[in-house]
């Protein structure tokens, strides 16, 4: 890639991750990837085609669009006291940005709770049947299953390279892997736990 029009791509990531947090829940998106093909065409797209669907079970958690080099998309996170969890539905630039991408672009989505360590992660990371591992575990049988990181804030990771795909495809394949990422989410009860480990009793 030229040197000024990796300039241009970086002046556009940051403005983007200026504005982040700002508009309705998902709006349209300003995301300029920095990849070797540039593929925020596709990305763009992708996010219009699973804004809607995305709406209505996330109501109650705080959301927030980002951009980096390394990483953009969307998280989604409860806090309880200094702790949070949540999720992250994105696409990695970058073969560090998440563990266990190799080929980007890679669709992600993942879960986290962080800070390490704390009382938080304990209860949704480290326990037996703890709802991280329960999200790993009743996500074997997918093609891209939920891996389990319990090293980092960064705690189960479900991801798929698309660099190989054409123009065309990215989309329907990328908005396919994060609905069915939601599905195991959701339904296997991870954003249930989360709910109820970050609700105040009584409340």
């Amino acid at each position: 890639m030229a040197e000024g029009k990796a300039g241009d791509y970086l002046a556009i990531l940051a403005r983007a991750a200026g504005a982040a947090g700002t508009g309705g829940l998902m709006g349209p998106p300003r995301f300029e990837a920095a990849v070797d093909v540039d593929r925020s065409r596709e990305i763009r797209a992708t996010f219009e085609r699973i804004r809607r669907p995305l709406q209505w079970p996330l109501e109650d958690f705080r959301r927030k669009k980002f951009a980096t080099t390394r990483l953009v998309g969307y998280r989604f996170s409860r806090m309880r006291g200094a702790a949070e969890a949540g999720f992250v539905y994105g696409f990695a630039l970058k073969s560090d940005a998440v563990p266990g991408v190799r080929e980007p672009p890679e669709a992600v989505a993942y879960a986290f709770v962080r800070p390490v360590g704390s009382a938080l992660f304990q209860e949704l990371v480290i326990r037996p049947r703890s709802a991280v591992r329960r999200l790993v575990a009743d996500s074997r049988t997918l093609g891209h299953p939920f891996v389990f990181h319990p090293e980092g804030e960064v705690v189960a990771v479900r991801h798929r390279s698309l660099a190989r795909l054409p123009p065309e495809l990215f989309p329907f394949a990328a908005a396919d892997f994060f609905m069915i990422a939601q599905g195991r989410l959701r339904t296997g009860g991870f954003m249930d736990r989360v709910r109820k480990a970050t609700t105040r009793r009584g409340s």
